[in-house]
Formats: C-alpha cells, sequence, structure tokens
C-alpha cells in the first residue's frame, strides 16, 4: 500500500511538538555544520541590546535637559512679569533686542 506524501500541515505540526531543548540542540547541530559560531552570535546580540539601552538612556536625558531648559526659560520670563500675561513677550525674553 502507497504512503500518503505528508503535507506542510503535518510537517509544522511535527515541528511544534518537539521540545525547545531538541530544537536547540538540532540548531546549534545545524549551525555548527554551516560553520557559524553561535556564541559569537549570540554575544553580538548581547551587545546590541547594550548599545540599544546605551542610546535610549542618552535620548532620554538629552529630552531632559532640554525639557529642563525650556521651564527654566518659562519661570524667568514669568519672574520678569508685574501683573501676569500683561506684558509677556516670549521672543523678546528668548533672543533679547
Amino acid at each position: 500500500m502507497a504512503r500518503r506524501r505528508a503535507t506542510s500541515d503535518d510537517i509544522n505540526a511535527g515541528i511544534a511538538t518537539i521540545s525547545r531543548t531538541r530544537r536547540a540542540r538540532l540548531v546549534a547541530e545545524f549551525e555548527g555544520e554551516l560553520g557559524i559560531d553561535y556564541k559569537a552570535r549570540a554575544a553580538a546580540a548581547e551587545a546590541e541590546r547594550r548599545w540599544q539601552v546605551r542610546k535610549t538612556f542618552i535620548v532620554w536625558t538629552v529630552a531632559l535637559i532640554f525639557f529642563t531648559i525650556a521651564c527654566q526659560k518659562l519661570w524667568t520670563m514669568g519672574q520678569k512679569v508685574d501683573v501676569p500675561f500683561s506684558d509677556v513677550n516670549p521672543v523678546h525674553d528668548l533672543f533679547g533686542e
């Protein structure tokens, strides 16, 4: 009796049923056959994550500095006014005459 050909659903079900440990072992073995150094790849991925964290920290730090400067400028502009909202001229206060 002839065997039926495996459909893609059967193949996907077979891949889904193997354990993560077995799958990781197969991937490592396959990468080893191709000459891929998985430890170097993992180290590069970790370095990329660290760089992403550093970039995020730098961007947020710069944003907070700009926000602080803007708040300080608004506060000094408010201190120069005798009656609130009477003679506020932001262009003159920021850039002078």
